[in-house]
């Protein structure tokens, strides 16, 4: 190149740069302009259209799920039935039961069954359509309430309208080995003589007439009442700002009258009615037509308007109904004005960076081309000088760097290679498959736009000494991917000398370790949080109390203090409606308690029901009293919306440093608060104090023998006797248990009976003392030949169906009669669960064992259960004896109990009779048989049979 030229070249050059620079920059940003102002009017257009589109989906939605909620409502109708009308039978031939039983031996035949129809006429049930009607086995007509004057009438022959015998029916459905089924025929329904409709009615056997007790009612009523309930329960269903469900019927009756009126504080106007009626009678026409959307104005549930409003009409004329859901436009105009505020800003805010950008790059451009042209003149000259030498070591280099880019482009990390002055000139396939990159993307650039933004330049700074100092440079760092995600890497840095020791290049390796930090973050959540409620954990908050501990100790040992709370009685919650309903309540829970923190405080999970509160900083015990107040009322609130389920809350509160100097003793303490808290009735807060530790303490200490106690067999039975109170005769025993303990000696049951409760145990020792009193009542039986009978105490927890079998199996391996075991059951155990209970109690009957109902008088004391109940002893609490016959009061209250338990027929059991006064007084009111320190206290096996049988 002539010499003239290597000076010439660089200024037009710069020329050519600067003219393109400028028109480039005119280019563009007149392109971004028209092409921002046409996005915008596209964008806004579109979004038009989309929000339309999605309120008609949505509505649509809406539509069908009212529609398959209602279905699935009605679909119950049979199954409701079915165990409803079981239910009620059930209860019926209990009752029949209970009344033959008592009274058979007493009336004759045909006052008792007057008895049991008179008192089965009158129950209703089925909204008032269902009551129970008895039949014989001979098709003759019992009881029909609803048609006295067929009563004593054959109803063998009855026919429906398809030809089928209802009575054989009804006989055939008893005909198998449960004695009980049910039966399907066609009827008319009430008030209607015109046709018949498809009746479901459940039968059963009651075995001592012959008779077939049954009751049922009309699957049409049934249906009809459950969409009635289903249709009320979607007046509660709201969707969107505007959205409800309204429902009416298709002869056009409006039966969902949610958001249909004009919800003003004035009454409905003239023009308003008509609006209504017209887009009544538009209704009714579209779904004529099979359904579909419609348009029409309406006002605002807020009483503005009308505006037009876009409707969907659902037929269901399976059901007679119409379902109608929509929506307002008015909401789409709403939404897009706030889309045209924000693009109007945006639009701005990018012109004016536009113009700014515009400036700097035509400042920079001027600047850059002059200095590149004084640059050009001197190295344009040494370019052509050395771009043979060049040719000459590419050649010679080929093999190598063939070789070399082999390796380059299959390599797992991702690879990045810069000049001297930091620019990139070549990635491989596995850095652009990790940053998303192209070579293009990066070619010539600077690494550093790869920046998170997390590192500092003290960072970079001691990032690049390092990298001069020793050559190379490794470790953990967080760049940007294209798509903007911040990522983690482990980058490594090295230096690539030339032959005058001079950095020809920088080389960098790339890990991606996205992966391997999601799973180290999702562990160390773990080990700190509980998953299911997201708040700290036991280790958590542990380490928190250490931290405020540690804390305190430098001011002076300030307070605060741990609640300790655990939910009353969640258990029953898991067992009765599973434990993913149960999750979802300690959700809820744990949402409520993180609302009433202050800042700084802490809610945690310890484990199952059980949270615990750390207030960290307590200038005075009142503020643990108003949070704990707090969070009774809280908690205790309805969790569901449309229900009454509750759970109550009780807390036990400890103070550091009064109550502990560690988390672990602090815990240990709250701990205690909470079970005093629960002795006290539950649903309350208590503190920590000594006496509460040293009851704790015992309670643990007692629990821990009682165990052994039951392994070691270290219980006996006591018994005391029972006599007749007019002949002075013995006729049975209370078998009453002991603890000889093997250091203490005799322990009181009082002593360890509650605490059995709470803990379970009563479940084995009640099982142990019902064997051991059957056997010794058999062997007692044998020596005296005759009948005397043993009463075993029942609780609460052991009146479950497992006592049944445990009963039969204790007097099948003693050969002890039914009859002569006397199971006593307490009035809180009947108020457990009166439906299960009675079944249970029945069951007992079947065995053939006597029953009794202790303590009568102290409890409740409801004529109710002695009328309901099968039973066959009252025995009178001895709170009512030991002031007899001085005290009138008492003298009439136990008169009236005798009384009432005669007139059941139930044989009454005095206890605590303690002197002849009130054997003669309990005898002539009319009570059977009596207990007491009269006769003889609770004495062992061997005393007993030296003085009553030897």
């Amino acid at each position: 190149m002539p010499q003239s030229q290597l000076h010439t070249f660089p200024r037009f050059l710069m020329l050519g740069t600067v003219a393109i620079a400028v028109a480039l920059l005119v280019i563009v940003a007149s392109h971004f302009l028209l092409k921002n102002h046409a996005d915008n009017s596209q964008r806004l257009a579109a979004l038009e259209q989309e929000f339309l589109q999605k309120g008609q989906d949505r509505v649509v939605q809406e539509v069908e799920s009212a529609q398959d909620y209602i279905r699935y409502f009605v679909a119950q109708a049979e199954t409701v039935l079915k165990e409803q009308a079981r239910a009620e039978v059930l209860k019926a031939h209990t009752i029949a039961t209970t009344i033959y039983v008592r009274e058979h031996d007493r009336r004759p035949e045909a006052e008792v069954k007057t008895l049991i129809t008179e008192a089965l006429r009158g129950i209703r049930f089925f909204n008032g359509r269902g009551y129970i009607f008895i039949d014989d086995s001979a098709g003759t007509c019992i009881l029909l309430p609803t048609s006295p004057s067929v009563e004593g009438t054959s109803l063998y022959d009855s026919q429906d309208d398809t030809g089928h015998y209802i009575m054989r029916g009804l006989l055939s459905a008893v005909d198998n080995t449960q004695g009980e089924g049910y039966s399907r025929y066609r009827w008319y329904p009430p008030q209607s003589e015109e046709q018949m409709l498809e009746k479901l009615t459940f039968v059963k056997k009651f075995e001592p007439y012959g008779w077939v007790m049954g009751a049922g009612d009309y699957l049409a009523h049934i249906e009809g009442d459950l969409k009635k309930q289903a249709i009320e329960r979607l007046q509660a269903v709201h969707f969107g700002k505007y959205g409800y469900i309204f429902v009416m019927s298709q002869q056009g009756e409006i039966l969902s009258t949610s958001g249909v009126s004009y919800q003003v504080s004035e009454p409905l106007n003239k023009e308003a009615q008509l609006l209504e009626k017209r887009i009544i009678a538009k209704i009714r026409n579209k779904a004529k037509q099979g359904g579909g959307f419609i348009n029409y104005d309406w006002f605002l549930p807020n009483g503005e308007g009308p505006y037009p409003k876009i409707s969907l009409v659902k037929n269901i004329e399976a059901l007679d109904l119409i379902l109608i859901a929509g929506f307002y436009p008015q909401e789409v105009k709403e939404l897009l004005q706030e889309q045209v505020e924000l693009l109007s800003q945006t639009q701005q805010e990018d012109r004016d960076q536009l113009y700014l950008f515009l400036i700097i790059v035509a400042v920079i451009t001027l600047a850059l081309s002059f200095i590149f042209s004084q640059w050009m003149k001197q190295k344009f000259a040494q370019y052509h000088q050395d771009i043979e030498q060049k040719k000459r070591e590419l050649y010679r280099n080929e093999d190598q760097l063939q070789l070399a880019s082999r390796v380059f482009d299959n390599a797992s990390e991702g690879i990045m290679v810069t000049n001297a002055y930091n620019r990139i000139i070549a990635v491989n396939d596995a850095f652009v498959a990790i940053t998303g990159y192209s070579s293009h993307d990066v070619m010539d650039k600077n690494p550093n736009f790869l920046r998170s933004g997390r590192h500092d330049e003290t960072f970079y700074s001691d990032m690049w000494a390092r990298l001069e100092r020793d050559g190379q440079w490794s470790g953990e760092i967080w760049n940007r991917r294209k798509n903007g995600e911040v990522f983690p890497q482990w980058l490594s840095i090295s230096t690539f000398l030339d032959e005058k020791g001079q950095v020809r290049n920088y080389i960098a390796s790339i890990a991606d370790l996205t992966e391997r930090k999601a799973v180290e973050k999702k562990l160390e959540f773990l080990s700190d949080y509980d998953p299911l409620t997201n708040l700290p954990n036991r280790r958590l908050v542990g380490h928190r109390v250490d931290q405020t501990i540690n804390v305190n100790k430098q001011n002076n040992a300030k307070q605060f203090a741990l609640l300790y709370i655990d939910l009353d009685h969640f258990k029953n919650i898991n067992d009765s409606l599973g434990h993913g309903f149960g999750d979802a309540i300690l959700q809820k829970v744990a949402k409520r308690l993180k609302s009433l923190l202050r800042e700084g405080d802490t809610v945690s999970r310890l484990s199952g029901d059980e949270f615990m509160i750390l207030m960290s900083d307590l200038d005075h015990v009142e503020l643990a009293v108003n949070l704990s107040e707090r969070i009774l009322h809280e908690v205790s609130r309805p969790l569901e919306n449309d229900s009454h389920l509750t759970v109550t809350p009780s807390i036990g509160i400890a103070v550091y440093p009064n109550d502990g100097l560690s988390f672990d003793e602090l815990l240990k303490n709250a701990d205690a608060a909470v079970h005093f808290a629960k002795m006290q009735g539950r649903n309350n807060y208590q503190f920590f104090t000594t006496e509460m530790n040293h009851q704790a303490s015992q309670r643990l200490h007692i629990e821990t023998e009682l165990r052994k106690a039951i392994k070691n067999n270290e219980f006996e039975l006591f018994y005391q006797p029972q006599f007749d109170l007019k002949n002075n005769q013995l006729v049975g025993c209370e078998a009453l248990i002991r603890w000889q303990h093997p250091e203490q000696g005799l322990v009181s049951p009082d002593a360890f009976i509650p605490l059995s409760e709470e803990t379970g145990l009563i479940i084995q020792v009640g099982r142990w003392v019902l064997q051991q009193a059957c056997m010794q009542g058999a062997k007692w039986i044998s020596l005296s030949q005759t009948m005397v009978t043993m009463s075993v105490n029942v609780s609460v927890r052991q009146f479950r169906p497992e006592l049944v079998d445990e009963v039969r199996s204790a007097l099948m391996e003693s050969g002890l009669p039914p009859r002569a075991l006397v199971i006593e059951i307490t009035e809180s155990t009947l108020m457990h669960d009166e439906e299960a209970t009675l079944v249970l109690l029945q069951e007992l009957k079947n065995i053939g064992v006597q029953l009794s109902l202790d303590d009568f008088g102290t409890g409740y004391s409801s004529m109710a259960y002695l009328k309901r109940f099968n039973l066959d002893q009252l025995k009178i609490d001895r709170a009512f004896i030991s002031d007899l016959p001085n005290d009138k009061d008492d003298a009439a209250i136990t008169s009236a109990i005798i009384d009432v338990a005669h007139h059941f027929g139930l044989v009454t059991v005095a206890e605590g009779v303690e002197t002849p006064e009130q054997v003669a007084f309990l005898a002539n009111v009319g009570c059977v048989e009596g207990q007491g320190f009269l006769y003889e206290k609770p004495i062992p096996v061997g005393v007993f049979e030296e003085k009553y049988f030897a």
